[in-house]
């Protein structure tokens, strides 16, 4: 069964939410492109032993789309999330984000750990590199621009045939229109000022390194090896943070979960699965020697 609830934010914003199956929760954030049926093929398997819960992130019909810039941040991307959990009365949860939502969801592990069981971050780090943050900031300044005068169906149609999205009409044609006619139907005005003012402003992930260091919830970061742009994010990620695994798929973009969504599923159930028994690790310090036998820190044999 899946029931409907409406949201309000703390500062006036109704979220639309779904709330589907039963089980351990797990919170699905979804990319920027997307809305909360990017996450249907997933809901679909999970919801048998999962409480699945999705919404569209405001700036998202048939959420609110608020017109004042002030109305969005990564902050409050944060805020949102954990205000649909409260009013889901739902104490912890397992976040599944990706892009966007992936970022939001390694903020949530950050800044409240005792509500977050484990994040899946998902195609992580769009304009996070420091060797291309300058370019992506010129870029979501040109998207916003091209919103406003061409609209959404002209930005998804250019979208749909970029670096990220290619594999996608490759492995999943049907998907990838179903993808750019659903970005169509968004509010240009919403997309506008959600690239502007949260992916535009918030801090990049290679500069809370220090932060991700101690980040104690599980966390895997899943790549495809062809989404350039969030590639060194992802291993950053893994090489920082202590509870961190990675998965890369390969011959995969931007959106895995929507390319192969069998295969993005059974990740998915592995890894809630391995925390929900416990037994997923942390790192062992020792792996991250640069040598390959570590002789170097090796006792001499005794003659």
């Amino acid at each position: 069964m899946t029931t409907y609830p409406l949201v309000d934010t703390a500062d006036g914003i109704r979220l639309h939410v779904t709330d589907t199956g039963n089980g351990p929760p797990v919170l699905f954030l979804h990319e920027y492109a997307g809305d909360h049926r990017s996450w249907s093929r997933q809901v679909a398997e999970l919801k048998d032993d999962h409480r699945c819960i999705t919404y569209a992130a405001r700036g998202y019909p048939p959420s609110a789309v608020p017109t004042a810039p002030s109305a969005y941040s990564w902050q409050r991307a944060v805020d949102d999330a954990v205000t649909v959990l409260d009013a889901l009365e739902i104490g912890t949860a397992h976040v599944v984000g990706l892009s966007m939502g992936g970022y939001t969801a390694v903020q949530l592990g950050l800044r409240h750990p005792g509500r977050i069981r484990s994040v899946m971050a998902v195609s992580v780090g769009s304009g996070s590199d420091p060797a291309t943050r300058s370019a992506y900031l010129d870029e979501t300044r040109l998207v916003a621009d091209r919103l406003r005068s061409h609209g959404p169906a002209f930005v998804g149609r250019s979208m749909g045939e970029g670096p990220g999205r290619v594999q996608l009409k490759l492995h999943n044609e049907p998907a990838w229109h179903d993808m750019i006619d659903q970005f169509s139907e968004h509010s240009a005005e919403g997309l506008a000022l959600t690239i502007l003012e949260i992916q535009g402003r918030r801090p990049s992930l290679h500069d809370l390194r220090g932060e991700l260091a101690s980040l104690s919830v599980p966390l895997l970061v899943v790549n495809g090896d062809e989404d350039e742009a969030c590639l060194s994010t992802g291993l950053m990620l893994k090489r920082t943070v202590p509870s961190c695994g990675m998965y890369v798929l390969p011959n995969s973009g931007h959106v895995p979960n929507l390319e192969n969504p069998r295969q993005f599923n059974e990740i998915t159930r592995r890894f809630l699965r391995s925390v929900e028994s416990g037994t997923w690790p942390t790192r062992d310090p020792r792996s991250k020697a640069s040598s390959q036998f570590g002789l170097e820190h090796a006792d001499s044999p005794t003659e």
